[in-house]
């Protein structure tokens, strides 16, 4: 039921936003920016037929925020890249403030500090807009770590209220866990990952 319902915002996202103008900067797909958006992580991040319905529907607004990653939280967000007017800037830095990461490591000690980058992707549907939000390590290779969680996805309705659509049931609520690639024969972690979100991901 969860994946028909995001796969119908997707396809929502499409055809809504025909119909809609957003601004010529915006009017772009995720392939558009796939020089600075990565990809890979967002695909891991969704379920397969949302992926293919975000790869063909038109961004309408884009928010990057970059903290740093202290234990498992960020801290020191702040706005990198803004569009259509900030309208979107005090959501962005909220769910910032609700990232949670673990698992970055280096030679078996946890990393105090790391740079993060957070994307707010906006999407006009139907009946309101959607948001799409998932963040990844900020450094050289961040993109290679092998990541496991889900993105959120919140929906604004008429009412001025946004509503989170709630990933798997397995992954609602856990955050992301990183495997860098410097730990691919780390069985012990292999496994454990692997046990925690790979079963719901693959009902997404």
């Amino acid at each position: 039921m969860k994946t028909l319902i995001l796969t119908a915002l997707g396809l929502a996202a499409f055809l809504g936003s025909t119909s809609a103008a957003p601004p010529p900067l915006e009017n772009r797909t995720i392939k558009d920016i796939s020089d600075v958006l990565p990809l890979s992580v967002l695909q891991r991040s969704v379920s397969p037929k949302f992926y293919k319905s975000l790869r063909v529907s038109p961004i309408k607004g884009w928010v990057v925020v970059r903290a740093q990653l202290a234990g498992t939280h960020l801290s020191g967000m702040k706005i990198v890249r803004s569009s259509l007017d900030g309208a979107f800037d005090p959501l962005a830095l909220k769910m910032a403030k609700e990232v949670r990461i673990a698992g970055r490591y280096s030679l078996g000690t946890l990393i105090p500090t790391t740079s993060v980058l957070m994307h707010l992707l906006i999407y006009q549907i139907a009946d309101g807009t959607m948001a799409l939000s998932f963040a990844h390590l900020d450094e050289p290779g961040g993109t290679q770590s092998k990541y496991f969680g889900c993105a959120k996805l919140l929906v604004l309705k008429s009412n001025g209220l946004w509503t989170e659509i709630e990933g798997p049931e397995g992954l609602q609520g856990k955050g992301w866990a990183i495997r860098a690639p410097g730990l691919r024969n780390d069985v012990r972690a292999t496994v454990l990952l692997e046990s925690i979100y790979h079963p719901a991901l693959s009902d997404q």
